[in-house]
């Protein structure tokens, strides 16, 4: 399962002396290091940029995927990193952007569309899988065809799904 998560998202292991030290004080570091660095790269982590809503949701996925972390745990994590590395770090230029990362449904593979989207390794391959069988979407309607797919997780992310 960790491997899967590795392939996902393009992770490598970080078990290097500095992994301790990039990210910054709080009380969710040492969590952080313990439930995540094990898996990915800290650059990975310290990277991204993205609202409590969106971090929460990824730590979620995470859970899912098998990270060891406990509900209590969860919150502050979800906290650090909304702190740490929430949308509010980013350049003037970033900020005129949208404010969520979106996918190109019809260009992306399963781990692209699992990770933006927060689904599952089942539903993106799903509908990678309806897209090489019945051609391009073009609508959300069209995603929302897919045979079970999870599409109240796919319509609470419509406004990250591109054609």
């Amino acid at each position: 399962m960790l491997l899967a998560l590795a392939l996902i998202f393009g992770f490598l292991p970080a078990d290097t002396p500095q992994a301790s030290t990039a990210l910054p004080p709080g009380e969710g570091k040492p969590i952080v290091q313990r439930a995540c660095v094990g898996c990915h790269a800290l650059k990975v982590v310290t990277s991204k940029r993205a609202s409590r809503e969106q971090w929460a949701s990824m730590v979620d996925q995470m859970v899912t995927r098998g990270a060891d972390l406990s509900d209590d745990e969860i919150e502050v994590v979800v906290a650090y990193l909304a702190k740490n590395f929430g949308p509010s770090s980013e350049s003037a230029d970033q900020k005129n952007q949208p404010a969520t990362e979106q996918v190109n449904v019809n260009q992306a593979g399963a781990a692209e569309l699992g990770a933006v989207l927060g689904l599952s390794k089942k539903d993106a391959d799903a509908i990678v899988d309806y897209r090489k069988q019945n051609g391009k979407f073009t609508t959300l309607a069209d995603v929302l065809k897919v045979p079970g797919i999870d599409t109240a997780k796919i319509e609470s992310e419509k406004d990250r799904v591109r054609f």
